[in-house]
């Protein structure tokens, strides 16, 4: 692909993302041919991945930074299906499928990608077999994680969607401090990633805000009372 050289793939052995990557689940031998197979990009903020429409040409992981998968409806109105995190891989759906993409991808803020070619990926494959079901399991957690965002929005109140959202973009750095924080994700992209107006995104911030959850800073939000807030993103969920 355009753009992606071999010089700029990371290592995945020394990555401190590895443990969200499919490289963590490889045998030995698979990983090093993993290793050596990735191109990769820096891009910056809001640079285009593909587009709706395009035919896929290989499968891409994000090594720094995030990207955003989402539609646009005809009013121009947009939906984030995905956001996809350092060590997490993207664009399989439509290569094993054989479609064309049926959304966009776009980074958040200055992102590295790796990159595997889909003719590579198949003798890679075809090469380790055990991948096929990583791939699968893949496939599988994903559909599940989309019957449970139906869910939500069918049947989850406003406030509920707000706190999922804020607590699945908490970055890498902060998951495991006592202020866990989150950073780049505007208040446009909650309301398109919860299906909400923006004005009801607003007031809910405010609220969770005026009750001390969570303190919004010109560049970050900080999470005040994470166990707090996950309750209200699953109010039903065992205590």
């Amino acid at each position: 692909m355009d753009g992606f050289t071999r010089e700029l793939a990371p290592d995945c052995g020394i990555c401190r993302f590895k443990a969200n990557c499919i490289y963590t689940h490889l045998d030995a031998e698979a990983q090093k041919a993993w290793n050596g197979l990735r191109l990769a990009h820096k891009f910056k903020d809001e640079d285009e991945i593909y587009s709706q429409s395009q035919q896929p040409q290989g499968l891409f992981t994000v090594c720094k930074g995030r990207v955003k998968i989402f539609s646009t409806d005809a009013k121009g109105q947009q939906m984030i299906t995905w956001i996809r995190h350092p060590g997490e891989t993207f664009g399989h759906i439509a290569l094993f499928s054989g479609n064309d993409y049926y959304c966009d991808g776009r980074t958040m803020g200055e992102t590295t990608l790796s990159f595997v070619s889909r003719k590579k990926l198949e003798e890679f494959m075809d090469k380790h077999p055990k991948t096929y079901k990583l791939f699968l399991y893949k496939l599988a957690n994903e559909m599940h994680a989309m019957q449970l965002r139906l869910n939500d929005t069918a049947y989850k109140s406003a406030r509920s969607k707000v706190a999922r959202a804020l607590i699945n973009a908490i970055s890498y750095k902060s998951k495991d401090t006592s202020t866990p924080a989150i950073h780049g994700l505007k208040r446009t992209e909650i309301a398109e990633i919860t299906g909400l107006a923006l004005e009801t995104v607003v007031r809910t911030l405010a609220d969770l805000e005026k009750r001390h959850i969570i303190k919004r800073e010109p560049k970050a939000i900080k999470l005040l009372d994470c166990a707090l807030l996950t309750r209200i993103a699953d109010p039903h969920l065992k205590k």
